[in-house]
């Protein structure tokens, strides 16, 4: 089947192309692709060699990786060029270049895959080039695929602009049109727009004729990219909104809906939340409300919604009240607040949306929901309830002296880390020094020492939101509290690579601010050796059941996909880690997320292992990824994903999946213990 649109357009558009893709075009259809069989591409963890190369990859050791590139064993070279799809080294882009002109599909298309991790703008003409624009269905189908969306991540606008023409890819194109998404989807990612685009994904959406997947990445697509003006297509998005029976791309559509910001949205969004659908898209019905509707039109609804049994669907309906509804909301918060049955994750969000709109006159009724939220916070049976009404308090910002007295030595790290989230937030406020009047006022010797003694401990989340707080052009403390010596005490007490991603946000503040530099971020060294015969024993799936408070999750951990992240989890579960760890953060229908040992987030081990990027995604929910501050900053902390989550594909090492249990993963909150984990 020949086309006559898409790539082969450029030609006429791309003048700095032209002779590179008429090579392209005349020769690469010519020589005969040379496959190697899924038998010969078959590749065993007990192989010695194979053990190098996942060992010189662990080690980002470039040169002996690139040397493979030689190799006549097909399954080494491939494991090679895949590599640098979680290395991402710049250096390795001419001899990936070189690969895309190969015989071979597998090379051609792992070296596309990789181009697009690295994301060079060097590496857009050679991706152009190699795509070879005469078949859909032939040898090529799987690079061309890979192509377009490595230009996603690494194209110009220019190029969008030519992949937003392509007219002639039919529904039974699967692969082609998955792809063409992709790219839109990425380009979106980078801020990056073309009109074009979005009357292809409408095509897309509309029609019964293209995959699921198509139809997913679509919808994300209207869900992610920030700041898209979907006013003219607003009747056909309500809609696909009401139309769609999928549950995983109606959620993301409904998503898209609510930040259209129409009177006719929000009753359809109403309407919808009225028919009792998956907690998923219910829970999506409230995340761009609150930047569409910041009139408090969606309070009533809201207010139904933070009553829902779910949280999922409570939490972003409480949190729309608290940023959006207005005084006259007042009295339905008050008898919401008297609920007994409300959830504290819910009680502290309506608590400190009644602190924050009660008027000021109305002082015997807000002192009343002050002393009321003390009693909740000394009868908190959770630290994380503790923390959750603290932040609540910090609304009023006289009881920062309050907040301050809470502190002590033995304080455990989600309370202090709401202290800290509490000092930033009052001392932000405008009314700050009319609060607390004068230079010599006794909250400056209080924050000061507050500050000073979790430096001296090296606390992790408090540096984190020090620096975040002090990174800020005029801070009203600096006089105070000297941060430029007092961060340097701090970053002395941290412990490399395990505080890697706090010691990065204190350099950078007193490398930029304090000495007038430009910031380099450190990088993680190979620390962590990996035993490859532990590892090669282990079975190509590894089952496992996390036993929690609310029930039993099974899961299959894909140990060929990500050998050091599997190797490295079972360790951890084989020692009992996990034992009594809580799920830290939850985010309704995002991701739950556990493994810190100080259970606020800002926990590790003492060592780090490596990103590790494969074929596996986030276009499911249920998938279990590595949590990090960063390329190659992972160690024990995991997160399982509520639903499909396609952003982080590419930055975060996917390493398992759900297998039972996905209604059980729903019902988690913040709190939650994991008893343990054990492998079956």
């Amino acid at each position: 089947m020949t086309y006559k649109i898409g790539f082969k357009n450029m030609i006429k558009i791309v003048n700095s192309y032209l002779a590179i893709i008429l090579i392209s075009l005349i020769f690469g259809s010519c020589f005969p692709p040379v496959e190697e069989t899924a038998k010969s591409l078959e590749f065993d963890l007990k192989d010695p060699v194979v053990q190098k190369i996942f060992q010189f990859q662990d080690e980002r050791l470039t040169d002996s990786l690139l040397s493979y590139f030689n190799n006549e064993e097909p399954k080494y070279k491939l494991l090679a060029i895949k590599s640098f799809a979680s290395i991402k080294d710049s250096l390795a882009i001419l001899p990936l270049i070189n690969e895309l002109t190969s015989s071979n599909e597998n090379y051609r298309t792992a070296a596309a895959i990789s181009l697009g991790q690295i994301g060079s703008s060097k590496a857009e003409s050679a991706l152009i080039s190699a795509f070879i624009a005469v078949d859909s269905i032939g040898p090529y189908i799987n690079t061309n695929a890979a192509i377009l969306e490595a230009l996603g991540k690494c194209g110009s606008d220019s190029t969008l602009s030519l992949l937003s023409n392509i007219k002639s890819y039919q529904g039974k194109d699967t692969l082609l049109n998955k792809a063409q998404m992709l790219a839109f989807y990425r380009y979106a990612l980078r801020g990056k727009f073309n009109p074009k685009s979005l009357i292809r994904i409408f095509q897309v959406l509309e029609s019964n004729t293209y995959s699921y997947e198509a139809k997913l990445i679509a919808a994300h697509y209207l869900l992610r990219f920030k700041d898209l003006n979907l006013t003219t297509y607003a009747e056909r998005l309500e809609k696909l909104c009401i139309e769609e029976k999928n549950v995983e791309i109606r959620m993301a559509l409904v998503g898209a809906l609510s930040k259209l910001g129409s009177p006719k949205s929000l009753t359809i969004l109403e309407e919808l939340y009225s028919r009792g659908l998956d907690s998923r898209i219910q829970s999506n019905l409230f995340k761009g409300l609150t930047s569409s509707f910041k009139l408090g039109q969606a309070s009533s609804f809201a207010l139904r919604a933070a009553q829902n049994p779910s949280l999922n669907v409570a939490i972003p309906a409480a949190e729309y009240l608290y940023e959006n509804a207005t005084t006259e909301s007042i009295e339905e918060f008050k008898t919401l607040a008297e609920q007994a049955s409300l959830p504290w994750q819910v009680k502290s969000i309506i608590f400190a949306s009644l602190l924050k709109k009660i008027p000021t006159y109305m002082t015997l009724t807000r002192d009343g929901y002050i002393y009321r939220l003390k009693e909740n916070l000394q009868n908190a049976k959770s630290n994380y309830e503790k923390a959750a009404y603290i932040k609540a308090l910090s609304e009023i910002p006289k009881e920062l002296p309050f907040i301050l007295n809470l502190y002590n030595a033995q304080i455990a790290s989600p309370v202090n880390l709401a202290i800290a989230e509490s000092i930033s937030k009052i001392v932000d406020r405008k009314d700050f020094t009319t609060t607390f009047p004068g230079n010599y006022n006794p909250i400056y010797s209080q924050i000061t020492a507050y500050y000073t003694d979790n430096c001296l401990r090296g606390d992790q989340g408090v540096l984190s939101i020090m620096s975040q707080l002090f990174s800020k052009e005029r801070n009203l403390l600096e006089k105070y509290v000297r941060p430029d010596s007092i961060l340097v005490m701090g970053k002395a007490k941290l412990n490399l690579p395990r505080d890697i991603e706090t010691w990065n946000e204190v350099e950078k503040v007193l490398t930029e601010k304090y000495q007038k530099k430009k910031f380099y971020p450190i990088k993680v060294k190979y620390n962590h050796p990996v035993d490859w015969n532990k590892v090669a024993a282990l079975p190509d799936s590894v089952f496992a059941k996390i036993n929690t408070e609310k029930g039993e999750i099974m899961i299959v951990l894909c140990t060929k996909m990500a050998p050091t992240s599997v190797y490295n989890f079972l360790q951890l579960v084989k020692e009992d880690f996990y034992k009594n760890k809580y799920f830290h953060r939850v985010v309704p229908n995002f991701v739950v997320q556990a493994g810190c040992p100080r259970g606020d987030g800002y926990g590790s081990v003492e060592y780090t292992i490596r990103t590790e990027i494969s074929a596996l995604n986030f276009l499911a929910g249920g998938m279990i990824g590595m949590a990090s501050a960063g390329n190659d900053t992972e160690s024990c902390q995991f997160f399982i994903t509520h639903s499909p989550t396609p952003h982080l594909d590419g930055n975060y090492t996917v390493f398992g999946k759900v297998i039972s249990g996905l209604d059980i993963l729903l019902t988690l909150s913040q709190g939650d213990k994991i008893i343990d984990i054990k492998t079956i």
